[in-house]
């Protein structure tokens, strides 16, 4: 093993601000599911548990490894870092409906305060509803994906920490926005979103990755020039780097939600079959009423 590659397998960096948010948000998750668990309410299943624990186990691999680390001297370590983040922990996360498990993990008294607040007829619920609509989030999702690989605001991201901490929490609050309402996870504080929305709107979504993977992949010139001013490593140099970067946003980075596209048609041709067995079933019954009425 090269020196390169084993620094880059042993450069965990723990980061206690990292770490103490991750155990936090698992610590209320697990005491959530474990009451509803005793409960016996169904949402608190094995798969959910796991997902949720999985999409943290995620963040911590790109914020705390050698991803984290290697990610100032490699453009496309940067966007590994990206794609495990909002196209691997986003939707894990979501899976595990954290609002309604969660909300079980917190005292009482804040339950129940947090219940109120977001009951039907309140104005913080009417807030959140509004500005959460799915063509906003797509909107800002769309905005603020392309803003941070714009070549000015990447470096400045690059180069500045606290620029860079908030890039990631767009990235990931975006992206959680984004497959709340793909995967339609609880809260339901929208209108049904039908199999046929949400394939329009993750196949809307999976077009601006594309667009922008394929953009970064054939550009000729270097864009992010940062990384020709930092050693190389591997032997890469800096242009390569750039578009391998691009090949894993355009085509790792889309398959996710190519296959949530294939799983939603799925779901979307179960459904409509058995809503036409159950039309079939109506009209055979009004049939066979028809011609007893007859019949008499």
């Amino acid at each position: 093993m090269d020196a390169t590659t084993e620094a880059f397998l042993k450069s965990w960096e723990w980061r206690w601000d990292v770490i103490f948010v991750l155990l936090t948000c698992v610590s209320i998750y697990v005491t959530g599911w474990v009451r509803l668990r005793r409960m016996g309410a169904k949402i608190a299943n094995g798969w959910r548990l796991a997902s949720y624990l999985a999409g943290m186990g995620f963040i911590a691999l790109a914020l705390l490894s050698g991803i984290g680390t290697f990610e100032s001297l490699l453009f496309f370590v940067h966007m590994i870092q990206h794609i495990l983040m909002m196209m691997y922990a986003a939707p894990l996360i979501m899976l595990a409906a954290p609002m309604p498990i969660g909300m079980w993990g917190l005292p009482r008294p804040i339950r129940l305060q947090l219940a109120k607040f977001l009951n039907q007829k309140s104005p913080l619920r009417q807030l959140i509803v509004t500005i959460t609509k799915p063509g906003i989030i797509w909107m800002f999702y769309t905005l603020n994906l392309w803003m941070w690989h714009d070549a000015e605001m990447y470096e400045r991201a690059t180069t500045h920490s606290t620029v860079h901490n908030i890039q990631h929490l767009l990235f990931f609050g975006t992206a959680l926005a984004i497959w709340w309402h793909t995967t339609d996870a609880a809260p339901k504080f929208h209108k049904h979103r039908t199999y046929g929305k949400r394939i329009m709107f993750a196949a809307a979504t999976y077009f601006q990755n594309l667009l922008l993977g394929i953009y970064i992949t054939m550009s000729p010139e270097l864009i992010y020039t940062y990384y020709a001013t930092v050693p190389r490593m591997w032997g890469i140099e800096a242009h390569r780097d750039q578009t391998i970067g691009g090949l894993i946003m355009w085509i790792p980075g889309g398959m996710m939600y190519g296959y949530t596209i294939l799983i939603l048609i799925s779901r979307l041709m179960d459904y409509s079959e058995k809503q036409a067995q159950i039309k079939a079933k109506k009209a055979s019954l009004k049939r066979q009423q028809a011609k007893g009425i007859a019949a008499s």
